[in-house]
């Protein structure tokens, strides 16, 4: 009977074994230094090193870990071609170490490298299905696409079919795109210049005020003819809603966002020009901002009351907003903390609703 179970263990085991190599990725529990070796030493079947470079806090590196990496699809195709293994970013040791040699800065970013440990190609950015990811880490295995075969056809062909690609790559390696960014706008005629996808990744890079911003706001009607004003509004907005919103809650330092005053004022001038929506709480982050660098608490709390108090409570961002003003409330003087405290109030009487909320932040004005 003892050796009936003990065989019938042995079978439970191999079974479950066997399903589990024929679901989903099989990451490896060894260090990338074991997985490099471990490659080498196989010269039979030429794999690579697959890295899935995350962070714990990363929503797209853990959905990729739920959904697309146990899809046996997935697995089918990785596993012949990959030694895989997982590695934190923000863990002392191998992490960090990985992280900064191969300049890491957006999770997830999956590695795919050599035996010699260089980087054949990167992908950046989660999937939302196992196809997509595939065909993502596909187009990544074909030499055509490495930065260096990039590079190469972008130095022969200046054109957008050649600098689009390799102005991707350089941004996902956190490499600079600039001298790529400035060949393609001023070689390049208007109707290839002033394509939106072009712009929209030149905007998500470029600080606002550079010599690139400066060339690109001096043709921004004829930009807003090719591709509309609303557009390019929305792409200038988006390129300093983030760093504003650091600048107002003052935390620019903990996310290396820094701005002089006057770099924030041309800024909120440059938004107040744009005819952004008013209706939407986000548009606002440039004047308190203003006031926020200035140091006008008495001005930041007359705006509150002019403008935020009447945006619809339904505005998700207006709790954000409040919240900056909120974290204020510590340095202001008597004054100043009344007309807080007398704005929470209108709200709370404003807004049935939202009454109860409203009335207990009144209340935490001391």
């Amino acid at each position: 009977m003892k050796m009936v179970l003990v065989s019938l263990l042995l079978c439970i085991v191999f079974v479950t074994n066997g399903f589990s190599q024929d679901k989903g990725v099989d990451f490896q529990h060894i260090s990338l230094a074991e997985a490099l070796t471990k490659i080498g030493a196989d010269q039979k079947n030429q794999k690579l090193v697959f890295v899935d470079c995350y962070t714990s806090w990363c929503v797209p590196c853990a959905e990729m870990a739920r959904t697309i990496f146990p899809e046996k699809s997935c697995g089918d195709f990785m596993n012949p071609r990959f030694v895989s293994i997982k590695l934190d970013m923000e863990k002392k040791g191998e992490g960090t170490e990985v992280s900064k040699k191969y300049a890491i800065t957006a999770y997830p970013t999956f590695l795919i490298l050599n035996a010699k440990g260089e980087e054949v190609n990167r992908v950046v950015g989660g999937a939302k299905t196992v196809d997509d990811f595939l065909k993502k880490l596909q187009a990544a295995l074909q030499e055509e696409n490495s930065l260096k075969n990039l590079k190469n056809a972008f130095e022969t062909e200046k054109s957008m079919a050649t600098g689009l690609p390799y102005m991707k790559a350089l941004i996902d390696r956190s490499m600079d795109p600039s001298k790529v960014f400035n060949v393609l706008f001023d070689s390049l005629s208007d109707a290839y210049r002033f394509n939106e996808e072009y712009l929209r990744i030149v905007f998500s890079t470029i600080r606002f005020g550079d010599t690139l911003f400066k060339k690109i706001m001096l043709e921004k009607p004829r930009i807003d003819r090719a591709i509309g004003a609303g557009v390019v509004n929305r792409m200038l907005y988006d390129m300093v809603r983030g760093h504003m919103y650091c600048i107002a809650n003052e935390v620019g330092d903990r996310y290396n966002v820094h701005y002089t005053p006057q770099e924030v004022e041309m800024i909120a001038y440059t938004m107040a020009l744009l005819n952004l929506p008013l209706d939407e709480a986000q548009t606002h982050i440039f004047r308190i901002a203003l006031y926020v660098v200035n140091k006008d608490m008495d001005g930041m709390i007359d705006y509150y009351k002019r403008y935020i108090g009447k945006l619809s409570p339904s505005e998700a961002y207006k709790v954000i907003l409040e919240s900056v003003l909120s974290s204020k409330i510590p340095r202001l003087n008597e004054a100043q903390k009344k007309a807080v405290k007398e704005y929470f109030e209108l709200s709370a009487k404003a807004f049935s609703y939202e009454a109860k909320q409203y009335q207990q932040r009144a209340e935490m004005v001391k």
